[in-house]
This record gives structure tokens, C-alpha cells and sequence, in this order.
């Protein structure tokens, strides 16, 4: 696994499949590591070359970050795809991951090819509940409200369902340095990506989780208005996790997506 750096900041880098074949870019959500994408690398890879990186300060050795912005996370995807020679990408992300995608489509086009946007919004959440969560884990860490966050996250019946899986994405949360976690929580709490989005003219993807309470309040059907050449598939029953609850139908989709001739 390389490292690349973004200015003074150490990214830790993994590419899987051909490197001959079209890149694309996975960009994670706040509290995540690139482990959150594994289900989709068997499918993803029989087309593309596959990168992905962990944001900035989300790895249990990372120092400490200093506060950071949406564009600092856009020009860490730069710097990736500066060091590894990619001209222009495929770029999905998710949550926070999907703002950062967002504006790295507007402020630099010729990077972006076709956009995948996942439990994105152009805002994410009400800013009261990242207030709260902000001080709360200020407080207590991150263990205390792991489990209010995995009822956020994902639907009773996967949680259910799934219980290993429920316990990997706990443990891939509290993996993540607390300060870390606050700074991507300020990071949400001040970006609102509405004033990019009709810069953004990549054949987009919006795809969301049908009960996501994060989206409650700035639905992902602002993005379709907004972006010219948008579409979108709905989830039925997932939340804001909707890539971990349901990630072998929607890898298939994705590589439709991508691999389609008929989108630009």
C-alpha cells in the first residue's frame, strides 16, 4: 500500500485490477476507512482499474490532522491522481466522500468522468445534530454513541440481519482517531456543496437509501435538479449506509453505469 502525500499529509493508497483499463475513484464516508468498499471490487475490477484512498487522518497511526475543508479533501484526490499519472477518473463517493466527488467535478471537469454520488446531499443532516454529536463526542469519544449512529446508519432488519457485519463497521468507527472524527464532523457541519453543483456536468448517478434520516432534511433529489445529466436509483428500507447494506446489487449497477457506451 503506498503512501502519497497531499501537500504535508499522508495519504495511504490501494489499487486493485488492470491499470491498463479506465480508473475509478472510490471516496469514502467520515468514519470509514477503504475497507468499506471491498464488496465491490470483484465486480468493479473486471472493468476498471480501482483506486482508493483513506481520508485524510482516518487511520489509527495518523498524527493529528489540522482542521480542514471540502476543497483540502478534493485536492488530496488531486494529489492521488497526480502521483499515479491519472489524467481523468470515474470518481464515487459517499456522504461525505460524495461532496468531495461533487467538487472535484466542478472545480476541475477535465479530471471527472461520470460521477457516482452516494447518501449525498447538498447539505448533510441538520446542523443541530452535528452540533450535538460534535459536543457529545468532544465529551465521551466515539464508543458512547456508536450505537445511536448504527441506528443512522443502517435499517433494524439489517442490523438484524447482518450482526457481523453491524460489529465490522462498529469496530472500522472506533478504529478512527477521535480527533479525526471531529474535524470531519466540522468539516459536514460547514460545507454546503449547492453552490457547486451546477458546475457539475459528468453523467451523474445519484443513488439513495429510501428511510436515510441523514438525507431527511436536504433530500438527494436536490442533486437531480440541479445536475443536468443526472439519474437515480432508490433503495428501498436502507438508510445512510445504503453501499454496505445492499452492495451486490448496487455494484452491479454502478458498473452498468460506468460501462455504459450510451452515457457521456
Amino acid at each position: 500500500m503506498p503512501t502519497i502525500l497531499s501537500g504535508d499529509v499522508p495519504l495511504h493508497v490501494q489499487t486493485d485490477g488492470d491499470d491498463r483499463r479506465p480508473a475509478v475513484l472510490l471516496l469514502n464516508p467520515l468514519g470509514t476507512t477503504m475497507a468499506v468498499w471491498e464488496p465491490y471490487l470483484d465486480v468493479l475490477t473486471a472493468h476498471h482499474w480501482v483506486i482508493r484512498h483513506d481520508l485524510r487522518g482516518h487511520r489509527a497511526d495518523d498524527a493529528a490532522v489540522e482542521p480542514f475543508g471540502i476543497g483540502d479533501l478534493g485536492r488530496d484526490v488531486l494529489a492521488v491522481m497526480d502521483a499515479l499519472e491519472i489524467p481523468r477518473a470515474h470518481v464515487m463517493g459517499a456522504s461525505l466522500g460524495g461532496m468531495v466527488a461533487v467538487w472535484l467535478a466542478a472545480e476541475h471537469p477535465d479530471r471527472v468522468d461520470r460521477l457516482v454520488l452516494a447518501s449525498t446531499a447538498p447539505r448533510l443532516g441538520p446542523d443541530r445534530w452535528w452540533e450535538q454529536t460534535i459536543a457529545r463526542v468532544e465529551t465521551d469519544g466515539l464508543r458512547p454513541i456508536a450505537e445511536h449512529l448504527e441506528s443512522i446508519f443502517f435499517s433494524p432488519e439489517w442490523l438484524a440481519a447482518m450482526p457481523e457485519d453491524a460489529e465490522a463497521a462498529r469496530d472500522m468507527l472506533l478504529t478512527i482517531p477521535i480527533s479525526t472524527y471531529l474535524e470531519g464532523a466540522r468539516c459536514i457541519l460547514r460545507t454546503d456543496i449547492g453552490p457547486l453543483l451546477d458546475g457539475v456536468r459528468a453523467s451523474t448517478l445519484v443513488i439513495a437509501g429510501e428511510d436515510d434520516p441523514v438525507l431527511a432534511h436536504h433530500p438527494a433529489v436536490d442533486l437531480l435538479d440541479r445536475i443536468p445529466d443526472a439519474e437515480a436509483v432508490e433503495v428501498g428500507g436502507a438508510r445512510h449506509r445504503v453501499l454496505w447494506e445492499q452492495p451486490d446489487a448496487l455494484a452491479t449497477v454502478v458498473s452498468e453505469f460506468l460501462t455504459d457506451p450510451d452515457a457521456r
